[in-house]
């Protein structure tokens, strides 16, 4: 898929830096102003959709944390505050490898975001499943 220009689409926020910690990681991130989800998530503002919140988040937590679990299910997942175009926060990953359990939190200094757990089952992804 490319955008009118022939670019791919943009589909992840910039990352302006990270931090480890024990159990993971924060990364700093700024949310492009031409990101692709924005289109038709809404008509009169963009707003970052609470599904690809969550996408973002297991997806850096497969990149930072080498997590390789199958997602299980979700619980407590709250969404508090709009994702807009050029925003720039703190993603907040820390996975907890006794209860396969990723708690997820983006942030600023003032303001919560989003935040919420992700479960995944004791198998790791192997490969395509038909």
């Amino acid at each position: 898929m490319l955008t009118q220009t022939g670019s791919p689409p943009i589909l992840f926020p910039e990352i302006l830096g990270e931090k480890q910690q024990a159990e993971g990681i924060t990364l700093a991130l700024r949310i492009p102003e031409d990101l692709a989800y924005f289109a038709g998530h809404f008509d009169e503002v963009s707003v970052v959709p609470g599904v690809t919140q969550i996408q973002w988040a297991v997806h850096y937590a497969r990149q930072y944390l080498r997590l390789k679990r199958t997602f299980s299910h979700m619980e407590v997942v709250k969404f508090k505050e709009l994702l807009l175009p050029g925003q720039c926060l703190n993603l907040s990953l820390c996975y907890q490898e006794a209860g396969c359990k990723l708690s997820f939190s983006y942030q600023s200094e003032a303001t919560e975001f989003s935040s919420g757990r992700i479960y995944f089952h004791d198998d790791c992804v192997t490969g395509i499943v038909n």
